[in-house]
């Protein structure tokens, strides 16, 4: 799976870190950024049982309450971001439909706890 394959949003609760994200980086790394999330994201999709197992401490499936998706909650870092920086992401994987909302968005130095993740898919 290529990430031409799937449709992707950024939905409301994830635009302030994106917009945030895009004014550190500037345009063209920003650009290289979310073709490295995509390519990340696709390789997950790709493996058995995708969507149901964990990746290490970068992917983990979680409750989305939403039918027809699958919740995940994604560690990623991008050159550049240090250790300690990266983002958390929850993502909403629509299989059969072959969509993947970024439902919510936030530096690492953030942090978001189960009520966040909670909160970003139900208003996706």
């Amino acid at each position: 799976m290529q990430p031409h394959d799937i449709s992707w949003v950024i939905c409301e609760a994830a635009r302030a870190t994106a917009d945030t994200l895009r004014a550190e980086l500037g345009d063209s790394r920003y650009q290289e950024v979310r073709i490295a999330l995509k390519e990340f994201l696709c390789d997950y999709f790709s493996s058995v049982a995708a969507c149901d197992n964990k990746l290490g401490k970068s992917i983990s499936p979680v409750k989305c309450g939403m039918p027809g998706a699958k919740g995940l909650k994604v560690r990623f870092g991008y050159p550049g971001c240090g250790k300690s920086g990266g983002l958390r992401l929850a993502v909403l994987a629509f299989c059969q439909k072959r969509l993947v909302k970024i439902a919510g968005a936030w530096t690492r130095s953030v942090d978001p706890d189960d009520d966040d993740f909670d909160e970003a898919f139900k208003d996706s």
